[in-house]
């Protein structure tokens, strides 16, 4: 038997604690069984451009978060901050939540945001303004 890495024929055996006959390489420390080998996850390093969006992107979070509204229900301004995870006073947060002027309609002074074809329906019934 041979090491499926590095193909060194030096290498320790010895069972897991189920009894699984486990390998040891002598030359690159890997470790696997008697027939498929046994890889270990490797630390990831860095992160995707998408992972980098989704934890600092303003914008883009507040699009997933208004995208994911139900048609049913009608939230206030606070509720969708807390709905994007990030913290009260967040720079840009209150901005770009205005911005989305699909997604809110006021009465008063106080917003109300739903589903764009909810919010559409109550300003056409004057509910909103």
């Amino acid at each position: 038997m041979t090491c499926p890495k590095c193909g060194s024929d030096a290498f320790r055996n010895g069972k897991d604690r189920n009894g699984t006959q486990k390998y040891v390489c002598k030359s690159c420390k890997f470790n696997f069984n008697g027939g498929t080998p046994e890889v270990r996850p490797t630390a990831k390093i860095g992160m995707s451009l998408n992972e980098f969006r989704e934890k600092f992107d303003v914008d883009f979070i507040v699009d997933k978060t208004l995208a994911k509204l139900d048609s049913n229900m009608i939230y206030e301004k606070n509720d969708i901050c807390k709905m994007t995870g990030l913290r009260p006073g967040y720079p840009g947060l209150t901005q770009t939540i205005e911005n989305q002027k699909q997604y809110y309609g006021k009465v008063g002074s106080t917003m109300y945001f739903s589903h764009p074809d909810t919010i559409r329906k109550l300003k056409q019934e004057a509910k909103l303004m």
